[in-house]
């Protein structure tokens, strides 16, 4: 037998044995809210990087990417242990981000600062509202991305 039916063989042997320890076909991964929110914190973290250092490309990429992700959370997510997330996101958390994208096209700095502390206290609000008071937002004072820069180029 040839290697590549030898590596099918395999291949097939492990998604049966997957399989049978359950009973169930393996399902493809969904991920949680958790995940997701990893997600708005990175690309949140990374708004402030590059608007604070006035890379406007940048933060015109990340918001973009900020708001994408926002959006297919509350269609994904619309409701989480008794928390409306879809309409919180659409109704709080979505209206600053038109402001950081008004600062960014204007290149406005300080009009950013304004937006990004606004979608802050947003993120903030509903986590409050979702019972998740311990869940804190801040601008971040420090890169934890040591293997990106955000200098404009």
């Amino acid at each position: 037998m040839k290697k590549s039916g030898v590596a099918l063989i395999a291949g097939l042997a492990m998604v049966a044995a997957a399989n049978s320890a359950t009973g169930e076909p393996a399902q493809p991964y969904s991920p949680g809210l958790v995940e997701f929110m990893m997600g708005v914190q990175s690309h949140h973290a990374k708004l402030w990087l590059a608007g604070n250092a006035r890379n406007w490309d940048l933060a015109d990429y990340q918001v973009d990417e900020l708001k994408e992700l926002l959006e297919d959370i509350a269609k994904r997510i619309p409701e989480y242990k008794g928390t409306p997330v879809g309409p919180m996101i659409e109704g709080v958390t979505l209206p600053p981000i038109g402001e950081i994208e008004g600062a960014i096209k204007s290149r406005d700095s300080a009009k950013f600062s304004v937006a990004f502390d606004k979608l802050t206290t947003a993120c903030n609000a509903c986590h409050e509202a979702a019972k998740r008071p311990y869940i804190v937002i801040q601008r971040p004072a420090t890169s934890p991305f040591p293997n990106q820069t955000f200098a404009p180029r």
